[in-house]
C-alpha cells in the first residue's frame, strides 16, 4: 500500500514591468497528509506557506529588490530570517547562481525551505526573462547579453555544443 504522507508545491511566475525589468513570484507550499502523534487531522495541514518576490533587472539578471513572507510556518521563530532573503540584492542570475544563494541565505543565516524555493526561481527567472525580451530581436547573437548569460549553464547551452558554435558564426 502506498499512502500520501507529504505534498510539496512549488509555483513560479514571471511578470513583465517593463523597462527590462521582471518580476518574479515563487510559492512554495508543504501539506502535511498524516496526523503528527496523537492528533486527529481529516484534511491535509498546511505546514509551510512561502512566497518570494524578486525584482529583477535584465538582461544581466540583476536582483534588485528581494522580499519573502511566511503565512504559514511550523514556530514563530522561522519568522527571524525573512530579512535574510534582502542578502540577496546584488545578486546575478547567471552560472553559479545556487552557491551564490547558499553562501548569502543557506544555513543557518536562513531558511532551508526558502533556499530551495529561490533556487527553484533562478532558471525560471531566466525563462521568464527570455518571454518577456528575448523575442525584441529577430535573431539572437552572442553579443546580447542575456545570451552570453547562458552559456555553460547546461549541457545544451555549453560552449563547445552546436548552439553556442553556431551563434559564434553568427556574429
Amino acid at each position: 500500500m502506498k499512502e500520501l504522507v507529504h505534498k510539496r508545491v512549488i509555483s513560479i511566475r514571471t511578470f513583465d514591468l517593463g523597462d527590462h525589468f521582471i518580476l518574479v513570484k515563487g510559492n512554495l507550499i508543504d501539506r502535511q497528509h498524516r496526523a503528527w502523534r496523537n492528533e486527529v487531522q481529516e484534511q491535509p495541514k498546511i505546514v509551510h506557506h512561502m512566497v518570494i518576490q524578486l525584482k529583477v533587472k535584465g538582461p544581466e539578471m540583476l536582483i534588485e529588490q528581494a522580499g519573502a513572507t511566511m503565512s504559514h510556518h511550523p514556530r514563530e521563530e522561522c519568522l527571524v530570517v525573512l530579512p535574510s532573503i534582502r542578502n540577496l540584492e546584488g545578486l546575478r542570475i547567471t552560472q553559479g547562481f545556487i552557491l551564490k544563494v547558499k553562501k548569502a541565505i543557506g544555513g543557518t543565516k536562513g531558511c532551508a525551505h526558502l533556499t530551495s524555493l529561490i533556487t527553484a526561481m533562478g532558471p525560471s527567472a531566466v525563462q521568464g526573462y527570455w518571454a518577456a525580451y528575448g523575442v525584441e530581436e529577430e535573431k539572437i547573437t552572442l553579443r546580447d547579453q542575456a545570451v552570453r548569460n547562458m552559456v555553460n549553464t547546461c549541457y545544451l547551452w555549453r560552449e563547445d555544443g552546436p548552439l553556442v558554435k553556431g551563434l559564434k558564426e553568427d556574429g
